[in-house]
């Protein structure tokens, strides 16, 4: 798993990648030509304090790599939390994740 953290990245996705929506989270997601699968992970200020916003990073994280992907094929994926991720559980997460992704 590679992590997406420039700026110019994040833009090009929200632009023009397609989104779906969950009870936690919004995923946008691009086919690119690059033959992993990355992620990047954008928690806003609306979700909280600093502490809060790390933990619910250090949560995405944690599901994201509890997911296994059976082959990469290249997306590049952003995972934007709502405000009710902070009473979602783990496994919670990892479900949603799973569902929006291998819809």
């Amino acid at each position: 798993m590679e992590v997406i953290k420039k700026n110019y990245e994040f833009q090009l996705i929200f632009e023009k990648g397609h989104s779906i929506q969950g009870r936690y989270l919004v995923v946008y997601f691009l086919h690119t030509s690059f033959f992993t699968n990355r992620f990047g992970i954008c928690v806003g200020k609306k979700i909280g304090s600093a502490v809060r916003r790390n933990y619910v990073k250090r949560l995405l994280r944690e599901a994201v790599k509890a997911i296994s992907f059976p082959d990469p094929e290249g997306w590049d994926m952003l995972l934007v939390a709502k405000k009710q991720i902070l009473n979602a559980s783990l496994n919670g997460i990892i479900d949603e994740i799973q569902h929006i992704l291998f819809k």
